[in-house]
């Protein structure tokens, strides 16, 4: 099979497809696969060092902005990079002649996807979250088939007799985490309670504020070990403010700009500290790892907080909003499961029970079929 997969921007969309990626290579060794993705976004660093080949397209996503001068000219700037990106995406596509074009979201899959239905390519598309990215909507009609990753999602795109509940394609390596070889990986002690809190590829400056106020007000207590995902953009920032105040970088703390051995750090965990990414949230299922789970508040169509109530409903994970979120709460919660492992293990069970173990033969076998 050729395929080309167009996504980026953030790990919630690149890991994914990664993950088919991963289950197509397993199932058809010679296979032949392309990532389209921008030069600027995650994809450009993580797709090669996977040893999958990557092209680079001029791709523009649609911002805020305040006035209507602003967005007048946003909208000739995105118009032209998604032109000069459609462009590019259909001399790679001729030129490959790709059995599928599967696009996981990113306003940088639009080019890609637009350029392979105008050429009668058949197109997929697997939207992560609760509530359809723009860029997925648009594609959506001409597309062959439509993945999605929550139950009762099938009418969400307008198009149910194509769409399929599949859940989130991860990838395999995090099934059947061992804490045990977790922690030697990281020479971390099985006595400790471990705390995860990190912000997504991007980082998140709220999480991290209570991530380094956490560090401080339990700083004399032997047995908790804190890694900290801070994400590139805030890491120097984080660094300075923990040196700062006295509070030690490594030993029973690991910090972190971008974490490349996630596997690791979640199969460590007792506990994450985390946003409410699609990815992020599969992958914590996957693991059966409970969490504490911080929506962003002004995510598109509020989908954050739709990905998060799910799992907290079924008592897998405390959700937060972001107004309630502080440090006398987030350390109650620590404390306390700390305390219960009893409670612990029951929302791990939880977590495990609702995971979508399926999701990428799914997938594989439709594009397949």
């Amino acid at each position: 099979m050729k395929c080309i997969f167009g996504c980026g921007g953030t790990g919630g969309h690149l890991y994914p497809a990664l993950a088919i990626a991963e289950k197509i290579k397993k199932e058809e060794p010679n296979s032949e696969i392309i990532f389209m993705g921008s030069k600027k976004g995650l994809e450009a660093e993580v797709v090669p060092a996977e040893g999958y080949k990557f092209v680079s397209i001029p791709a523009q996503g649609m911002d805020e902005t305040d006035t209507l001068i602003q967005r007048a000219v946003l909208n000739v700037n995105v118009g032209l990079s998604n032109l000069a990106g459609v462009t590019k995406a259909l001399a790679v596509i001729r030129s490959f002649k790709p059995d599928a074009i599967i696009g996981t979201g990113g306003y940088v899959s639009f080019p890609v996807l637009f350029a392979g239905e105008l050429l009668k390519v058949p197109c997929y598309i697997h939207e992560q979250n609760a509530v359809v990215g723009r860029a997925n909507q648009a594609l959506a009609k001409n597309a062959k088939k439509l993945f999605v990753a929550f139950k009762g999602m099938e009418d969400s795109f307008g198009y149910p007799e194509k769409t399929i509940f599949t859940g989130n394609p991860v990838r395999a390596e995090f099934s059947n985490l061992s804490k045990v070889e977790a922690r030697e990986n990281l020479g971390i002690s099985m006595n400790d309670f471990v705390v995860f809190a990190f912000g997504g590829s991007l980082g998140a400056a709220t999480i991290n504020n209570i991530a380094i106020d956490y560090l401080e007000r339990s700083k004399n207590k032997p047995d908790r070990t804190l890694l900290f995902g801070t994400g590139r953009r805030f890491y120097e920032e984080c660094i300075t403010r923990i040196k700062d105040l006295g509070l030690p970088t490594e030993g029973r703390v690991r910090v972190e700009g971008y974490i490349n051995n996630m596997k690791d750090y979640v199969g460590a965990a007792d506990l994450l500290i985390c946003r409410a990414g699609a990815l992020t949230l599969t992958e914590l299922l996957v693991a059966g790892r409970p969490a504490v789970i911080v929506p962003i508040p002004h995510s598109v169509g509020n989908h954050q907080y739709y990905n998060a109530k799910a799992i907290a409903d079924a008592g897998g994970a405390f959700m937060v909003e972001e107004n309630n979120f502080n440090l006398d709460d987030i350390s109650e919660k620590i404390e306390y499961l700390a305390k219960s492992r009893m409670a612990l293990e029951r929302m791990g069970e939880v977590c495990k029970a609702m995971a979508p173990l399926d999701a990428v033969e799914k997938i594989y076998r439709e594009i397949k079929s």
